[in-house]
């Protein structure tokens, strides 16, 4: 059973993709509304997306970014709160969280993207 659990965390974080199209359509089904489900869907699968760059750069580019990149997040994170307190004076931490994973889910999805267009690349 524990080898069931490990390969599907294997291919969620090797195939984000897949693992959005599936959480994107379940959430769709739920919610009934695709507004939501998509926004919900960036929100749930946010960490698969950052994790698979983070495995992706170290087996293609052979570099380690996992320090670099939570250094950025944090930063990243600071930044929308000193944000949202210069402009609402109340920091509302689900509002935060929700635009957070959102930003963190496009620029990892777009990273990803780019490092798998660079890995085929390299393989041709």
């Amino acid at each position: 059973m524990s080898k069931i659990v490990t390969y599907l965390i294997a291919i969620a974080i090797t195939y984000p993709i897949i693992v959005t199209i599936i959480v994107y359509l379940a959430l769709r089904y739920i919610y009934k509304n695709k507004k939501l489900a998509i926004h919900k869907c960036m929100e749930y699968t946010a960490i698969f997306h950052l994790l698979s760059v983070i495995v992706i750069s170290r087996v293609i580019l052979d570099i380690q970014i996992i320090g670099p990149v939570l250094i950025f997040l944090l930063i990243l994170f600071l930044i929308f709160i000193l944000i949202q307190w210069t402009m609402i004076r109340d920091i509302k931490i689900k509002r935060l969280r929700k635009l957070y994973l959102r930003l963190v889910f496009l620029l990892s999805f777009f990273v990803n993207i780019l490092l798998m267009i660079i890995s085929i690349y390299t393989l041709i």
